[in-house]
């Protein structure tokens, strides 16, 4: 009866929060998917949406498989909404802002593009999808019984940012044919495709397990600020390897650094849902 009755505020407040989200994220989402196949033919819009669809539904199939739609279907929906739509226009409102005021500065342009890329871009980017994990989690906190479950959280906003994001890479790719989209389609979708899910399920772990096991109030503030860090690295490293990368090599030394941080994170995820799973089963 106990946890019936603590149950029953903390679910309301999750669906309103996860409507929320939603009622904000589907009218940016359709703003985002306007101006990413503005001026595109027919053929090279629908292009661009089914390249971006795919890593998104093998991740979102991969998700409901290991993680059973916890703690709700209507949070999922409401992480997925939020990053195909307000955290994505955030991102690009944010970007624009700093990025002119990054190069109205006297560095090279060498230096601008690795700053916007490597330093502000994360910045913003995850604070904009960060914004949404916080407030679901937040929300949700008496549902969660795991910290991994926080992490599918942040992993459903990740997915959905990359897959708004990815269209607009997708159309320009395709000025230069079927053979520029694969080969945006193998860094973005391949090599790097679950790049933004994995900064972002990082941060949405390290809040839920403050939300969850944190002793007091500044512990809970020291786990989540490392979690966001955390994320700012990983995104860091992985925009920064445009710029270390042998450019007739570029391919297999990306590859060689995010697949395996790829499959780590998937392990890692899986394990802790497996595990928290068998000790609720025992």
């Amino acid at each position: 009866m106990t946890y019936a009755h603590s149950a029953r505020p903390s679910s309301r407040a999750l669906t309103v929060c996860s409507i929320v989200l939603i009622v904000i994220g589907i009218p940016a989402l359709a703003h985002e998917v306007r101006g990413a196949i503005d001026g595109a033919s027919s053929s090279a819009a629908a292009l661009a949406v089914s390249a971006s669809c795919v890593s998104a539904v093998v991740g979102l199939l991969f998700l409901a498989w290991v993680a059973r739609f916890a703690p709700s279907v209507l949070s999922w929906i409401a992480a997925f909404a939020w990053g195909t739509g307000g955290a994505l226009m955030i991102a690009g409102i944010g970007n624009g802002l700093i990025d002119a005021a990054v190069e109205s500065t006297s560095m090279s342009d060498s230096a601008v593009d690795f700053v916007t890329s490597v330093v502000t871009g994360p910045v913003v980017e995850e604070t904009a999808k960060g914004i949404g994990v916080l407030i679901l989690i937040l929300a949700a906190r008496k549902l969660l019984t795991h910290p991994s479950q926080g992490a599918v959280l942040g992993v459903l906003v990740g997915l959905g940012f990359a897959w708004g994001e990815d269209m607009g890479y997708y159309v320009s790719a395709l000025e230069d044919g079927m053979g520029g989209l694969w080969e945006s389609f193998l860094a973005r979708a391949i090599l790097g495709g679950y790049g933004h899910a994995i900064f972002t399920g990082v941060f949405g772990y390290a809040l839920a397990w403050a939300a969850l096991r944190a002793k007091n109030v500044f512990a809970g503030i020291l786990v989540a600020v490392g979690g966001f860090i955390a994320a700012l690295v990983l995104h860091g490293q992985a925009n920064g390897v445009g710029f270390l990368a042998p450019e007739d090599s570029w391919n297999l030394t990306y590859g060689a650094i995010e697949l395996p941080l790829l499959l780590v994170s998937v392990a890692l995820l899986v394990w802790g849902l497996r595990r928290h799973r068998a000790t609720l089963e025992a």
